[in-house]
């Protein structure tokens, strides 16, 4: 076992989260923004890094309000993008792809009712390979017209690359360190090189800090309620604008997940503190 023993991981039944697992294949954080009052459509948004030696195909998504559509921008010989439909998705192997503001997007239409922060929407997601696999969506908060454009906001694209790969790094460190391969880790916040993310096996969870060093992302301990302290924080060596970024980003994800994470997490009995190398 690398790292930390871990106390104890115990069979229970499953709980929520923003990360599903199809094998190798992972789907983190799939979410829609919350409709503005009148709103009849709604942007679709996810990273699916594919872990596997195999290429797959995402050949649609369905949901109560219909299929999502596939929507790329592409810049005509004038210099001007519009978004295009396409008829799948295809994510190779080893790469994350991601369905976000500035490029792929995912659009859902005939929204016939509001979709209120917090709250989740069923799907489900139709693979080449792996088949058909029921999910939910998580409603993030209502996004303004700027950040839906992908034309207006040309940096959206590289940070939220650089986003989904950090959060498939912590989630794989966090996992390593835990020496459990199919933990929950969900919610992941980050600031510059300092992130606090929640894991769950069974009934057991807490948060745990990761730190990034030259090799990756390495976690130093995990804790309870505690973590989130200024003062903690402070004294881990995060910068007060970092710390202040952190805990913001931790309270609005756990409220949006749902008060079960929040006790699961304030539950952890005292502050292990991770050592060994990690991979």
């Amino acid at each position: 076992m690398r790292g930390l023993v871990l106390l104890l991981i115990l069979l229970a039944r499953p709980v929520l989260a923003h990360e599903f697992f199809l094998g190798d294949l992972q789907i983190i954080h799939p979410a829609i923004p919350a409709t503005p009052v009148g709103a009849r459509s709604a942007a679709v948004y996810m990273a699916l890094s594919n872990e596997g030696d195999e290429d797959e195909r995402l050949l649609g998504i369905e949901t109560p309000f219909g299929r999502v559509r596939f929507l790329e921008p592409v810049i005509d010989a004038a210099g001007n993008t519009e978004m295009r439909e396409r008829a799948w998705l295809d994510i190779p192997a080893g790469e994350i792809v991601l369905l976000a503001r500035g490029e792929m997007r995912g659009s859902l239409a005939n929204v016939n009712r509001p979709l209120i922060e917090g709250g989740e929407l069923t799907g489900t997601m139709i693979f080449e390979k792996r088949g058909r696999f029921d999910m939910f969506f998580m409603i993030d908060p209502v996004e303004s017209e700027t950040e839906h454009d992908p034309v207006s906001q040309p940096r959206a694209k590289v940070d939220e690359t650089d986003r989904a790969r950090d959060i498939a790094d912590i989630a794989r460190a966090l996992r390593t360190a835990l020496d459990a391969p199919q933990a929950l880790i969900a919610p992941i916040a980050l600031a510059g090189d300092m992130a606090i993310a929640g894991w769950t096996t069974g009934d057991t969870g807490a948060r745990a800090f990761l730190r990034r060093g030259a090799n990756g992302w390495n976690v130093e301990l995990w804790s309870n309620d505690s973590l989130l302290l200024p003062a903690t924080l402070t004294s881990l060596g995060v910068p007060r604008t970092d710390a202040g970024r952190l805990l913001a980003e931790v309270e609005a994800q756990e409220t949006a997940l749902g008060q079960a994470f929040s006790t699961r997490f304030d539950a952890f009995p005292g502050t292990a503190y991770v050592t060994g190398e990690q991979e």
